[in-house]
């Protein structure tokens, strides 16, 4: 039987929150800070536990690209590729290569956007499970197309896509509240750490 692993993105394979550094990337640093200015009461609402992170999220996406054509939207995360590896985490690059050497099926279970992920993740030889964003008439509407894919939905996406019982071994890494659920699917959990 094989093994699978599930990596958490946002600061577990990456050393900082993907989103906040593509937002920049695309509509560069000033109207970056406005725009979290903007928004700074649905943010901090967040953060005391007022609003949930899907309704953030959202918040944030139709401030900053409502409108945008696909087109136009899958370019720039094309384009976003190369910064997004630059922010990689090397221990988590070299765990992710350690399991794809055993033969392991690896899978990055995320909350951030498919639309910059996969990509990612498909250059890499990885599966994806990710939030997707809402397209209406051809232009991103600044929703969300699924359910956001933090906290429980993450277990939700797994048990959906995997049968658990068809492998030996379930690995599980993160860094948060939002990957609990993932990782008390997982025989082997690793929270924060890599070994």
């Amino acid at each position: 039987m094989k093994n699978i692993a599930f990596f958490d993105f946002d600061k577990t394979i990456t050393t900082k929150d993907s989103l906040f550094v593509f937002v920049k990337f695309a509509v560069g640093k000033w109207a970056f800070y406005r725009g979290f200015i903007a928004r700074f009461w649905i943010l901090l609402g967040y953060v005391v536990g007022l609003y949930s992170n899907a309704y953030a999220k959202e918040s944030l996406m139709r401030y900053f690209f409502k409108g945008y054509s696909t087109a136009d939207f899958a370019l720039l995360c094309a384009n976003f590729q190369s910064t997004l590896c630059g922010i990689t985490r090397i221990q988590a690059m070299e765990k992710i290569a350690w399991h794809k050497d055993r033969g392991d099926v690896v899978v990055v279970v995320s909350a951030t956007f498919e639309e910059y992920l996969r990509p990612f993740c498909q250059n890499m030889g990885l599966e994806c499970l990710a939030t997707k964003l809402e397209v209406v008439n051809g232009v991103l509407s600044g929703n969300l197309a699924t359910l956001n894919c933090y906290g429980k939905q993450k277990a939700v996406r797994i048990q959906e896509s995997y049968d658990l019982s068809q492998y030996a071994e379930i690995y599980a890494y993160g860094d948060s509240k939002g990957d609990y659920e993932m990782l008390a699917l997982a025989t082997q959990r690793f929270y924060r750490k890599f070994y």
